[in-house]
């Protein structure tokens, strides 16, 4: 299993921006920033409670600047995924819990992507 660690002091995180560095794998020291958003919604005849958490992943260098990739693309929205949270009457639902489950199911496909990423950029890099 993947693991990443907190990355501490970074500058110019906003409320719900968390820095990550991937600890392992083909793309160990890359520095990801989460952007967690959340909207809620009308109850509905189905749920009580509907809330969508929504997560943007980027990656940065430690002093929060967006990077490229070898074409030349920004990376600000590599990855991008929505969560859907619904509750019966009475029942609650700790989003903070929801919202870090998100981020690091978010983290672990950016990871996959970024290796499959690299190994067709080595593909199309030419001998000699």
């Amino acid at each position: 299993m993947l693991s990443f660690s907190v990355l501490d002091g970074v500058p110019g995180l906003a409320d719900w921006q968390f820095a990550y560095t991937i600890d392992d794998g083909h793309s160990a020291g890359t520095i990801v920033r989460a952007t967690i958003t959340q909207k809620t919604e009308a109850a509905n005849a189905e749920a009580q409670a509907v809330a969508v958490l929504k997560c943007v992943i980027a990656v940065i260098d430690s002093q929060n600047n967006v990077q490229t990739d070898a074409a030349g693309d920004s990376m600000d929205t590599v990855y991008v995924t929505t969560k859907t949270l619904t509750t019966d009457a009475g029942q609650t639902v700790n989003v903070v819990d929801e919202a870090a489950g998100l981020v690091s199911d978010c983290i672990v496909e950016v990871a996959n992507r970024l290796a499959v990423h690299s190994s067709i950029a080595a593909m199309a890099i030419p001998n000699g």
